[in-house]
């Protein structure tokens, strides 16, 4: 009797200890490495991130948004994250502005300087910042403690103005383009280049407001929440 026997080769299969990464992935990764590193910190719960490629092929972009929640326009809050604490700082600065109402009139207000503490930016890789959303609320909690009554309607027009040589207008608000019954300042950026003001000043930068006011505001008290954009270029890793 003939007895057959078959064959069968054998294959082994290596399972990596870490899932492949693209080159795409990798990037990706080492984009965001140096957006945290040029940042200083790490980013607190309060901001959220996105890389995307610019058209300057050695440049990438960190887009962060930054919120507050029932902001304290008096103390004087520790944030590790630099790109953070610039839009913390722009925010208050921005809120502090309504407590110089008195009545209704165009409002003389002194320019006001934004102090820049401990920044630390390193512009061989920072190369620009720009204000895409600044937004000014009131706390919900807090207009729904005064039955709704907290309104932005005794504003007519805002505006934010650089000093120096170039006096153009960084942002503004006008009463009649609101959308939000009044709520809320959703302010409209003119040009929102910041990158000059902040590396020719090292400590502090001064813009000029301007605040037409229409009548008396019903609600005193601020309780505001905020949220702003920025868009920041950094060179590439790669």
């Amino acid at each position: 009797m003939m007895i057959l026997t078959s064959c069968f080769k054998q294959s082994e299969s290596i399972t990596p200890i870490a899932p492949i990464q693209t080159l795409a992935q990798l990037q990706r990764e080492a984009m965001m490495s140096t957006a945290l590193s040029a940042g200083n910190s790490e980013l607190s719960e309060a901001a959220k991130a996105t890389i995307e490629q610019s058209s300057d092929p050695d440049i990438f972009y960190l887009n962060l948004k930054y919120n507050i929640k029932d902001m304290d326009l008096y103390e004087t809050v520790d944030i590790p994250n630099s790109f953070e604490k610039l839009s913390n700082i722009f925010l208050i600065s921005l809120a502090k502005i309504f407590l110089k109402i008195k009545g209704s009139q165009s409002v003389y207000i002194d320019p006001v300087e934004l102090e820049l503490p401990n920044l630390n930016l390193d512009f061989d890789v920072v190369k620009s910042i720009s204000l895409k959303k600044v937004y000014l609320e009131y706390n919900k909690d807090f207009d729904a403690s005064v039955n709704n009554k907290a309104s932005f309607a005794f504003i007519g027009a805002i505006n934010m103005n650089r000093v120096g040589k170039n006096k153009s207008l960084l942002i503004g608000y006008k009463k009649a383009l609101s959308n939000c019954n009044y709520k809320c300042l959703d302010f409209t950026i003119a040009d929102g280049n910041i990158f000059e003001l902040l590396k020719n000043n090292s400590e502090s930068i001064i813009l000029k407001p301007s605040l037409s006011i229409v009548s008396i505001p019903k609600i005193t008290k601020l309780r505001l929440d905020g949220q702003i954009e920025l868009q920041i270029g950094l060179k590439l890793p790669f």
